[in-house]
């Protein structure tokens, strides 16, 4: 069985709204930081081998580093009209972005991640196969932190 291509533009969009980087499907976190271990419409594990969250840990760094650099362009413009522009207010937007971002931007950049990853890596045969039997188990949608049950 082969899988579907789909395109750049729609995995990003995918992974961007929290949705399923594979099907499209929805309701992948219970909560803000418990992603599910699996897609509760097509049974796709978005953990693919240990350590598989570096990728979207960069990702929310990355987001992170822009966010500060724009606000730091902010103040070179201000400086520029204003060479008396006071730094205090842009040393705490900076820092409550610094503080705030990642936190907000969390699950996105996990399902950005995953759907990068199936981007460059399509899913193998045993993933496609495992997925099916996860359906099938209904061993879907349960948060990655919950014990499997026996």
């Amino acid at each position: 069985m082969t899988e579907p291509t789909v395109g750049w533009g729609r995995l990003l969009w995918r992974g961007a709204t929290k949705r399923c980087p594979r099907c499209g499907g929805g309701h992948l976190y219970r909560g803000w930081f418990r992603m599910v271990d699996r897609c509760g419409s097509c049974g796709l594990r978005f953990e693919r081998e240990p350590g598989f969250f570096v990728g979207a840990y960069l990702i929310n760094f990355a987001i992170v580093i822009v966010l500060l650099f724009v606000v730091c362009m902010g103040y070179v413009a201000m400086k520029a009209v204003d060479a008396s522009a006071p730094l205090m207010p842009i040393m705490v937007v900076g820092l409550v972005l610094a503080v705030a971002a990642p936190v907000l931007f969390y699950p996105f950049s996990r399902t950005l991640w995953s759907a990068i990853d199936i981007g460059m890596t399509p899913l193998t045969a045993d993933e496609v196969d495992g997925a099916a039997a996860a359906l099938a188990r209904g061993e879907v949608g349960v948060a990655a932190t919950t014990p499997p049950v026996a």
